[in-house]
C-alpha cells in the first residue's frame, strides 16, 4: 500500500499562511534593502523571500512561530554564517528581537489574522533603513490612506510617527500558495527623519480612543476629557470627525492629553 505524500511545508491555514511564488514580486521586496543590511525577516515560512535577502543582507534574523519552519532555518545556520532564528510568535519577541539584533531594516510577508496589532507593534520602533511589508491588500489601502479617506484609521497615523509609507507593489492571488481570497499589497515604509513631538505610546493611546467610534466628532471621543476651547486651543474644529485629522492633528490632541 503506498502512502499518500504529504508535503512537510504545507501552508497552516491557521496560522494565516500564504507563501509567496512570484519571482517578480520576491525580488521587487529584497532589492528594497540595500547591501549588506542587517535585517529581521517575520515569518520567513519555507523560505521563498529568506534566500533573496540572505544573498542580500549582512545579518538576517528570522522570526517563526511554525515549529516545522523554525527547526527547518535552524538547520539551515550551518551553510548560512549570517543568519539567526528567533522561534516564537512575533506579537510576543519582536520587542525583544528587536532590542538585542537592532535592525536596520524589517521585512515580511505579514500573517493576515495578526497584520494590525502587529503592525501597530512594528510602527513603535525606529529604524534607520526602513520596513518592507505584505499585507491583504485592504489593510495596506489603510495604512497608506491619507486623511479625509473613509479607510483612514489608527494605522494610517501610527506608521507616519517615524514613517512615510508607500505603496510599492499590488499581487493577485495567483502570487501565493495556497492562493488567498483577496489581492496582496507590499509596502515601503521609509523613515521621515522628524523628530516626533510625543512618545509613540502616548499617540498610540490617543489614536484608539479617537478612532473607538468612526461615527462620533472628535469632541465626543474625548468628551469629559477635553472641551470645545481645548480643540480651539490647538487649531482642531472639535466638530471634525476622526478620519479628518492629519498625524500632526494628532501629536496635538497627544500632547493636550498628557501635559503633565
Amino acid at each position: 500500500m503506498s502512502e499518500t505524500h504529504h508535503d512537510p511545508f504545507q501552508a497552516n491555514k491557521a496560522l494565516g499562511q500564504h507563501f509567496l511564488t512570484s519571482d517578480k514580486a520576491i525580488r521587487t521586496i529584497a532589492e528594497a534593502i540595500p547591501l549588506g543590511e542587517n535585517a529581521i525577516e517575520i515569518g520567513p515560512g519555507p523560505g521563498a523571500i529568506t534566500k533573496s535577502v540572505l544573498a542580500r543582507v549582512g545579518h538576517l534574523t528570522v522570526i517563526e512561530k511554525d515549529d516545522r519552519f523554525a527547526n527547518y532555518w535552524q538547520e539551515q545556520t550551518s551553510d548560512f554564517p549570517n543568519l539567526a532564528v528567533a522561534h516564537g510568535d512575533v506579537l510576543e519577541v519582536l520587542e525583544e528581537v528587536v532590542t538585542s539584533v537592532k535592525p536596520t531594516w524589517i521585512v515580511g510577508n505579514l500573517p493576515y489574522n495578526i497584520s494590525g496589532p502587529l503592525t501597530a507593534q512594528l510602527a513603535s520602533h525606529a529604524l534607520s533603513g526602513g520596513m518592507v511589508l505584505m499585507y491583504q491588500r485592504e489593510v495596506g489601502q489603510r495604512i497608506i490612506a491619507d486623511p479625509g479617506s473613509k479607510i483612514y484609521g489608527g494605522l494610517s497615523v501610527l506608521v507616519r510617527h517615524y514613517y512615510t509609507p508607500k505603496k510599492l507593489i499590488t499581487l493577485p492571488p495567483g502570487a501565493f500558495n495556497p492562493p488567498p481570497k483577496v489581492h496582496s499589497m507590499v509596502i515601503q515604509l521609509t523613515p521621515h527623519g522628524n523628530t516626533p513631538a510625543c512618545p509613540f505610546a502616548q499617540l498610540q493611546k490617543t489614536v484608539r480612543q479617537g478612532f473607538a467610534h468612526r461615527r462620533k466628532t472628535i469632541y465626543n471621543q474625548y468628551r469629559g476629557q477635553l472641551t470645545q476651547e481645548d480643540f480651539l486651543s490647538i487649531a482642531i474644529n472639535p466638530q471634525k470627525r476622526p478620519e479628518q485629522l492629519a498625524y500632526d492633528d494628532w501629536v496635538r490632541i497627544t500632547k493636550l492629553l498628557h501635559k503633565t
